[in-house]
């Protein structure tokens, strides 16, 4: 058996023993969420940008459905949520000083 499989399997046996010792385990609830925003439109000079943003996810996912009905985006082609980092990729033709930072400021 190669060293790999042995390392992944016995690291797959105790993440599964530990979970199950510690059922009453609570993840804190005070750290940032990771906000990762990718436009695909490369005539804009609004591209990619990364910020942090205090509080759970789902106001994250609530302001960027907001700011996406507010036809901002021409489209939205890609959504990824976790505990700790919200991702998303878009068709925005509008620039910076079209107001596109400030709508997406919000979500943060």
């Amino acid at each position: 058996m190669s060293t790999l499989k042995v390392a992944i399997e016995q690291s797959h046996s105790s993440a599964l023993k530990s979970t199950s010792q510690n059922a009453e385990f609570t993840p804190h609830e005070d750290f940032d969420v990771a906000i990762i925003w990718h436009n695909m439109y490369a005539q804009s000079n609004f591209t990619t940008f990364r910020k942090e943003s205090q509080g759970p996810i789902d106001g994250n996912l609530v302001g960027f459905a907001k700011v996406s009905e507010s036809g901002i985006f021409e489209e939205v082609l890609g959504v990824s949520a976790s505990e700790h980092m919200f991702c998303v990729t878009v068709v925005c033709t509008k620039n910076k000083e079209d107001g596109v930072s400030e709508q997406i400021g919000s979500v943060l």
